[in-house]
């Protein structure tokens, strides 16, 4: 009973003490309590010629000890061709290879994605009275089941590939900030006679969480509010294609250029009874634009904690 008790009022001190860093779309440095099973469900969708695209994201995290988490994530979406038509190369009359790609106006059905695992591991953490800072470094691997035909690169269900990164957390009285900065290196996609080879890609993203309600904390029970406004951005090199070992004309589309974007992402936070976490977010163009969706993008994030 004794160690049951101790278990809840670490995770209560986890999730309602530094409640406005469990930022809804970036990870801070934190990481689970030791012993404890996170289970996040992540939903993502807008709309494109009045398509409905959606991804769905199953994500289960497990505190080893007090400083390394390890993660596993399967996901699904609408996004996607499950292997490449045949049409999708074609030649002109010139017997150039060219490029058809109509992903932005097709239907598809769900698919499963990908299977991503996962680590973070704390390195820094210094404790002051309301105060906290720390570090982490993160990485993952995922393993794809489709072909992504566009120049950006994501772990998230689009490419098979690796990538890891450091981040910063500072928290002071309700104001916590982070700073995230990694990498993806990505693999190439393959089939009998087309090789899809994409670039590296490289994430940052500043966040801002400010606790707003309760405004002094007096049971488990109490419900806490949270908003959050976000900066992600990324940078990523040209894909390109080879059919039959020759190369395939790309034709004049930013999709499979390199490119460059920063997303401003604002959202609401509701912890209920210390274990269950709800975010409610979108993502909105700052500074160019991805080329992997439409704007605004709509999140929807449950989350809930078991004691092991």
């Amino acid at each position: 009973m004794k160690s049951i008790l101790i278990t809840f009022l670490t995770i209560y001190s986890f999730l309602n003490l530094k409640s406005q860093e469990l930022y809804p779309n970036s990870e801070p440095a934190s990481i689970n309590p030791k012993k404890t099973l996170g289970i996040r469900l992540m939903n993502e969708a807008y709309f494109t010629n009045n398509v409905t695209r959606s991804w769905h994201g199953a994500m289960f995290m497990y505190g080893v000890n007090s400083k390394l988490m390890l993660s596993a994530m399967f996901t699904t979406s609408n996004h996607h061709y499950k292997s490449l038509p045949n049409n999708f190369i074609q030649t002109d009359s010139n017997n150039v290879d060219f490029v058809s790609n109509s992903q932005t106006v097709s239907k598809y059905k769900y698919n499963f994605e990908a299977i991503n695992l996962g680590f973070r591991y704390r390195f820094v953490n210094k404790d002051g009275d309301h105060k906290h800072f720390r570090m982490a470094l993160y990485g993952n691997g995922v393993y794809a089941f489709q072909p992504h035909d566009e120049a950006e690169t994501t772990l998230m269900g689009d490419n098979k590939g690796i990538g890891g990164g450091i981040i910063s957390t500072v928290l002071i009285n309700k104001l916590a900030v982070s700073f995230t900065g990694g990498i993806v290196k990505p693999f190439s996609y393959n089939d009998k006679q087309t090789r899809i080879n994409y670039g590296n890609a490289y994430n940052y993203s500043l966040s801002f969480g400010y606790l707003i309600y309760p405004f002094k904390y007096k049971n488990f029970n109490q419900t806490n509010i949270n908003l959050y406004a976000e900066f992600i951005g990324k940078s990523y090199d040209a894909m390109s294609i080879t059919h039959h070992n020759k190369d395939v004309f790309l034709q004049n589309n930013n999709a499979y250029n390199k490119g460059n974007y920063l997303e401003v992402r604002p959202a609401i936070q509701f912890i209920i009874k210390s274990n269950l976490r709800i975010d409610c977010s979108t993502a909105l163009p700052l500074v160019n634009k991805s080329y992997l969706r439409n704007y605004p993008l709509y999140m929807l994030n449950l989350q809930y904690y078991i004691f092991l």
